[in-house]
């Protein structure tokens, strides 16, 4: 809750306005009850119309004061609310955005969506309350008693009463109830993350004909949901009627001792009546103070979830050191030292994931890296754009570790094309300026060229200014690859990663692609599942099961790697 304190302090003035407004309201409130008892005792029982009518002025004043109050405090704890909500969601997404894909995989997307989404808005809802009553409700429970005393002491013994086994059934309310809040929001994630594999994998999912597994796999997690709501709700349910049969034998309680009191001339027929509103005016402030409650054991799970966000330090820490690269002097442009990896929380593989691999990439050099399905081709490629950190050994690159290096100029040297191919939502311009906003459009005509695209994106109306749409629905698998490959060149990147980035191209197009790149001046890296891919490469690496079976030339794989070898047979004969 220190955090969101800090959030608030930069509303400072409204969230300091809206409560003092309230105990104002709250004083208006508490007052109401005695001019009430002032008409019946004085005006009603004198039959004093103009007494009734002054008194009566006073009250229709009160109100519409109150109204006045109300209003400023909705606006003035909406500013506070909905500012820290706006603050805090743009921090947590920074956060986010500063994270490796360590602490990505460790959260999961689904569960951040719903931190930035349903957590915030949790404590949205939650400031705005307290701030509108956390001052009013206790100055309204404090002063409603001690005016009841102040008309009847004796009397006050049935308020005091009321309010202890109110605040007793309270208590055990919120103790009950408190962890299945934390288990609600834990199970809001399972929802989520079935609910993005469903519409994500819709198209494997009709393939296969599993509409009524997924139907059966999304009704599992919201059942174990509305499970959990439901135990939730059954504890809840007995809050109000106890709370109610409190509040109504309390007044028969007074009704009865009041009654008595009014035949012995102790208290006036105005008393009761005020007596009564003082109990209603409690019974609301005890209401509050339970949702207040209940809605501070939400707010603190959805913190906590938050404070996870914030409190992780992410893996990979821009080593800032160096932002310049143009002085460095170097002879292999990227080297590998006895690297070995293991992602975080594999328990089951005793062994790294990556073991003992060096291999050094000069300059303008093509390295090609194969391997079967899992034999740690990707995870290659993200250690070399420095996605993960090494667990063991260093990658050198021109002649520094890459640990010493800015991320942003780094990943501006590095360019990387992935497995799966993505595309955002907005013009083919804007996706093709992502490595470089100022690109123009005969950059990007260029290497739409090189990427064997510009054939099919000369044929639309308007091609640069064309409309993708989200993931890039509206082209084939083919053309997004070829794509996302002229994304990579532009800016002229000094390092350029393939990963597996050419599956979807026929063999004319890749061979095309193949020599389109050799006549860039850029050292490249192949990853494929294609041995005629990377065949011509000035070194290959084969890997089986993260371990490297083979390193060395075409010709001296075919002579030596039995793998290989293997390989290559198999898609050439």
């Amino acid at each position: 809750m220190k955090r969101l304190l800090g959030y608030v302090k930069k509303y400072l003035k409204y969230a300091i306005t809206c409560p003092l407004l309230k105990m104002v309201e709250a004083i208006f409130e508490l007052v109401s009850p005695l001019l009430v008892a002032r008409i019946v005792n004085v005006g009603v029982k004198n039959q004093d119309v103009s007494y009734i009518l002054k008194y009566g002025l006073i009250i229709v004043a009160i109100n519409i004061s109150v109204l006045i109050i109300g209003i400023l405090c909705d606006k003035f704890s909406a500013k506070t609310s909905v500012g820290v909500a706006t603050d805090m969601r743009r921090d947590v997404f920074k956060k986010v955005s500063t994270f490796s894909h360590a602490e990505l995989d460790k959260f999961g997307t689904a569960s951040l969506i719903n931190r930035l989404t349903n957590d915030i808005n949790q404590v949205e809802g939650a400031v705005a309350m307290f701030i509108r009553v956390l001052i009013r409700v206790p100055f309204l429970l404090i002063g409603a008693f001690v005016l009841s005393f102040v008309i009847s002491p004796k009397m006050s013994a049935v308020f005091a009463g009321f309010i202890v086994v109110v605040s007793i059934i309270l208590y055990f309310y919120m103790r009950h109830t408190s962890p299945y809040f934390k288990k609600l929001r834990v199970k809001l994630d399972k929802i989520s993350l079935v609910t993005k594999e469903n519409l994500e994998g819709t198209r494997v999912i009709r393939a296969f004909n599993k509409q009524k597994d997924e139907e059966a796999r999304f009704e599992s997690v919201t059942n174990d949901y509305t499970s959990t709501s439901i135990r939730l709700a059954r504890i809840s349910s007995f809050l109000h009627p106890m709370i109610y049969l409190i509040v109504n034998t309390a007044i028969v309680a007074i009704l009865f001792i009041g009654g008595w009191q009014v035949n012995v001339g102790g208290l006036e027929t105005g008393d009761i009546i005020a007596l009564i509103d003082y109990i209603s005016i409690i019974t609301m402030s005890l209401f509050i103070t339970s949702q207040m409650i209940l809605m501070f054991v939400r707010t603190s799970a959805s913190v906590n979830r938050l404070n996870e966000v914030f409190d992780t330090t992410p893996s990979v820490v821009d080593g800032g050191k160096i932002k310049d690269t143009k002085h460095l002097k170097y002879d292999a442009l990227l080297e590998f030292k006895n690297v070995c990896f293991n992602y975080a929380g594999d328990t089951q593989n005793n062994r790294s994931f990556i073991r003992d691999l060096s291999f050094k990439l000069y300059p303008h050099q093509t390295l090609g890296i194969i391997g079967g399905t899992g034999s740690g081709k990707t995870t290659l490629a993200s250690l070399m754009v420095r996605f993960y950190d090494v667990t063991g050994g260093e990658i050198l690159y021109k002649g520094k570790n890459i640990k010493d290096f800015n991320l942003a100029p780094l990943r501006k040297e590095i360019s990387i094309v992935q497995q799966r191919s993505t595309l955002f939502s907005g013009s083919l311009r804007e996706n093709m300026q992502l490595r470089n906003n100022k690109a123009s459009d005969e950059e990007i005509i260029s290497a739409l060229k090189t990427a064997q695209a510009w054939q099919f994106v000369s044929e639309w109306d308007n091609p640069l200014d064309y409309q993708i749409m989200a993931d890039g629905k509206n082209v084939s698998g083919g053309q997004k690859q070829r794509l996302t490959i002229a994304r990579a060149f532009v800016n002229n990147p000094e390092l350029l990663i393939l990963d597996d980035s050419s599956s979807a191209l026929d063999f004319l197009t890749e061979k095309n692609l193949s020599k389109a790149i050799k006549k860039l001046d850029t050292t490249t890296v192949i990853i494929s599942q294609r041995a005629t891919s990377i065949q011509n490469a000035d070194l290959i690496i084969v890997l089986d099961n993260g371990d490297v079976v083979g390193m060395g030339t075409h010709k001296q794989l075919m002579k030596n790697c039995e793998i290989y070898k293997e390989i290559y047979l198999s898609q050439t004969k």
